[in-house]
């Protein structure tokens, strides 16, 4: 039985929103060991090479220029701008954090987007929905305040927010930019572009010179080039080009929930009663939003 575009967009949906709430831990994990930007640089180009040589041995030819600084400028703010600078900040923020942080993502995605011209409705139940969301991160989140004595906490902090507006802007700007190219394809284009410029990031802040990875580390590489890059960001330029940008927008709440129950069965950190509140008014939220989007 062939599936319909919006069942396979709500079949990547559910990749990106679970498969990312685990590259949180891997991030973490990794950036110990391995410096930020250039932990992010060897992510993307790797990725983007790979997924690049399956279409051109495919026989797809490379799109016009113009489509393709569409993708290289695209992959700048989303992958250099957004995964490279949270990459930086999860060296002093923790991946639990950095996850509540993130799902204020689709604030910042329906703001842009109105911002925009777009006119797709927000509604009452839409709020709604957010705020239930956001509810439940506050909930869960409720007793971490103290990390904030941290100096270093501060900046890093900043630089996850800043992740999430790059990320956000990259977003309603790949969707006002419909080109007619395959998104897996595109995707590709866009890895390798903000690979290449997380590269120089990396070798102007002196990353390159000194590269002794841990085990962990590499491994960490290797999921997130697996399964961080090649199957879910691959997943979500699909899902931006065939779902409305509020529904897409609330990945970020269910990555919430995947990075806490990872904290806990990974890192043994405690299953209470809150978090189990802050399950039940994030789905709630996602389902009012979903359906009324």
């Amino acid at each position: 039985m062939k599936l319909s575009a919006k069942a396979l967009a709500w079949i990547a949906f559910w990749a990106v929103s679970i498969f990312w709430g685990t590259t949180f831990l891997a991030i973490s994990i990794g950036v110990k060991s391995f410096p930020p930007f250039a932990m992010a640089a060897f992510r993307h180009t790797l990725a983007g090479a790979i997924l690049l040589s399956f279409f051109l041995l495919r026989g797809y030819q490379l799109p016009p220029l113009k489509i393709l600084k569409t993708y290289s400028f695209n992959g700048i703010l989303m992958l250099a701008g957004g995964n490279g600078i949270i990459s930086w900040g999860m060296q002093f923020v923790g991946s639990g954090l950095t996850a509540l942080i993130c799902a204020l993502t689709p604030i910042w995605i329906v703001l842009i987007n109105r911002l925009s011209g777009n006119k797709e409705r927000i509604n009452t139940l839409v709020i709604i929905g957010f705020l239930l969301c956001l509810i439940g991160q506050v909930v869960i989140f409720k007793d971490k305040v103290q990390l904030f004595d941290d100096p270093m906490f501060v900046w890093g902090l900043l630089a996850v927010v800043a992740s999430n507006i790059f990320w956000a802007m990259g977003t309603i700007y790949s969707k006002n930019h419909q080109t007619g190219l395959s998104p897996l394809f595109g995707a590709s284009i866009q890895m390798i572009s903000g690979g290449l410029f997380l590269f120089i990031v990396a070798g102007l802040r002196g990353e390159l010179q000194n590269l002794h990875p841990e085990r962990e580390a590499v491994i960490s590489l290797l999921y997130l080039v697996a399964f961080g890059s090649l199957l879910a960001y691959s997943a979500y330029m699909y899902v931006i080009k065939n779902l409305p940008a509020t529904v897409v927008s609330t990945y970020a709440y269910i990555n919430t929930l995947v990075a806490i129950i990872l904290g806990w069965f990974w890192l043994h950190e405690a299953l209470d009663f809150y978090t189990w509140v802050s399950v039940l008014f994030t789905i709630s939220g996602v389902f009012l939003v979903s359906r009324n989007a």
